[in-house]
């Protein structure tokens, strides 16, 4: 009766601890700059301590006739490799395998509007482990358990 108890306390443990930090995304970086004219930048930022997919939002934040963009691309990538990329604005993901490595955001745009002159924002974010997948996990966990016993 006890080691069912133990059990119980145990498995109560990992849903109220566990699964929140998983089921919520972290943002990881973000950041907003002008460009005007032609040019490129890059930012660096550290992929977290467990590996994760990461979704990137990359905005136009202009807002007015007076600024924005003729052109725009972003590309992630890390020492070696191209993890993603997008030309004009929107949304992808990528995987990053080796936590605590050193990434790049890398933005080169051309400003339009009357000004020549727009602003973008990055945002990185981690991308949530869905809370049911882990309960499906931990209920696999119990019938393994369970037949054990018998």
């Amino acid at each position: 009766m006890k080691l069912k108890l133990k059990l119980a306390l145990m498995l109560m443990m990992v849903v109220f601890l566990i699964i929140p930090s998983y089921s919520f995304a972290t943002l990881v970086y973000e950041t907003t700059h002008w460009v005007s004219g032609t040019e490129g930048y890059t930012h660096n930022f550290t992929a977290d301590q467990e590996p994760y997919t990461y979704q990137v939002t990359f905005a136009d934040l202009s807002e007015s006739p007076f600024f924005g963009f003729d052109f725009a691309y972003l590309s992630i990538t890390s020492a070696t490799d191209t993890l993603g990329s997008i030309s004009d604005f929107g949304s992808f993901t990528f995987d990053v395998l080796l936590p605590g490595e050193t990434l790049f955001a890398n933005v080169f745009g051309t400003g339009g509007g009357d000004f020549g002159a727009g602003l973008y924002g990055i945002e990185i974010s981690t991308v949530p482990i869905p809370t049911t997948m882990l309960l499906f996990g931990l209920g696999l966990i119990g019938l393994v358990g369970v037949r054990r016993k018998k």
